[in-house]
């Protein structure tokens, strides 16, 4: 039941509504609260400690980690993609945790809590970099569409740099003064993997449509060589023409 559902077209709108949602709870977060949180030098996960990030942001983790959940289960329309699936999966379970467990304040510092949301959130960052990898490697062979292997390949080297951006700028914040732009990285990041999303759907949904049979030649019986019924009926004809004549 499970293995249908993930099949499904209602399997394919979740995927699709889970980015969405994601994409446009972002969106509204960085227009609402842009008196609150300064887009340049403060985290994306700081959108969670004021309103209304208080509800959108876990809702808009949440809301990719579905996404990443169906397309753990239908695949990403590669053949033997059970290491992404099982990558995608992991993806998941890591975004939900960000999303439980809440970022720190100036008052209350890293806390034990933050700091499993910092180290979940980065898991999952650089699942979903692997993944594009991955998927960027295989595509070309999987026959996907030449716009999804192109977007995946931007996919993975932006999200590649950025990522390492990030990393710096967090635990280096003095370096190059990374520590006053990191909020920059973060949400190129946020914007790359969460359209990378986009295009393993797309894959998977057309990995999913089925392949057209040729039409059989007439006279041809399934199972048998095609050709031989043609040529049995046309024999008949030629057989039926001597009689009458």
């Amino acid at each position: 039941m499970n293995h249908d559902f993930f099949r499904s077209r209602a399997a394919e709108v979740t995927a699709m509504a889970g980015i969405a949602a994601a994409q446009a709870g972002f969106a509204v977060m960085h227009l609402t609260q842009s008196d609150t949180v300064d887009p340049v030098a403060i985290p994306v996960s700081s959108y969670a400690v004021t309103w209304p990030g208080v509800i959108l942001f876990p809702a808009s983790v949440l809301a990719l980690a579905a996404a990443c959940a169906v397309l753990a289960g239908r695949g990403v329309g590669l053949a033997r993609d059970g290491f992404i699936r099982f990558l995608l999966g992991g993806t998941a379970l890591m975004l939900v945790c960000a999303a439980v467990f809440r970022t720190g304040t100036p008052e209350s510092g890293l806390t034990w809590w933050a700091q499993i949301h910092r180290y979940t959130a980065g898991a999952a960052f650089v699942l979903l970099t692997v993944i594009a990898a991955l998927c960027a490697i295989r595509m070309r062979r999987a026959g996907a569409p030449a716009w999804v292997r192109r977007g995946t390949w931007w996919a993975a080297a932006l999200s590649a740099a950025t990522f390492a951006t990030t990393t710096v700028n967090t635990f280096i914040p003095g370096f190059l003064d990374g520590g006053d732009w990191r909020g920059i990285p973060q949400r190129v990041l946020l914007v790359v993997l969460s359209t990378l999303l986009w295009f393993l759907v797309a894959n998977s949904i057309r990995a999913a449509v089925p392949v057209a049979v040729p039409v059989a030649e007439r006279g041809t019986v399934p199972g048998k060589v095609p050709g031989i019924g043609s040529a049995a009926v046309a024999a008949t004809d030629r057989a039926l023409a001597g009689v009458r004549s």
